[in-house]
């Protein structure tokens, strides 16, 4: 029970304080990249969304988003990317945060940890009517 509490007033929190990135002064690390949702596995406590694109510094990317649910239309988000820069180059991410519904739009915001030590702070929305995303990622290290 504790860590429900915990957890929602986590949520809370984190949506009135992430909720746009341009009241936080965040310098764009590229620019916005259009993905296009490859796979959707719906579930009841928990569901799976994969997308890939072109994204700017990290070439062709493919990621994957685990959500579960605080609600029916919030909750948590994590996952794992990688992004194929050249034949010789893969970076790879991490990413953490929340996850809103609002309508037929999924708005994420999340840290993402890469594995050269830079991070990121991505907004995301995801339009389920176009099976795509907008990722705006911006430099936190």
């Amino acid at each position: 029970m504790k860590n429900t509490l915990f957890g929602m007033a986590l949520l809370i929190f984190s949506v009135s304080a992430f909720s746009a990135a341009d009241d936080l002064n965040l310098t764009k690390r590229q620019a916005d990249a259009v993905m296009t949702i490859t796979n959707v596995d719906i579930g009841d406590e928990r569901s799976t969304i994969s997308a890939t694109g072109k994204m700017g510094e990290y070439g062709t990317v493919y990621v994957t988003y685990d959500l579960t649910y605080s609600t029916r239309t919030s909750g948590f988000v994590s996952g794992n990317g990688r992004g194929a820069i050249d034949a010789d180059n893969v970076a790879a991410g991490a990413f953490r945060g929340i996850w809103t519904r609002e309508g037929s739009i999924i708005k994420i915001r999340q840290v993402v940890q890469i594995d050269d030590g830079t991070q990121n702070f991505d907004v995301i929305d995801i339009d389920m009517l176009k099976d795509t995303f907008i990722i705006k990622a911006y430099t936190l290290k």
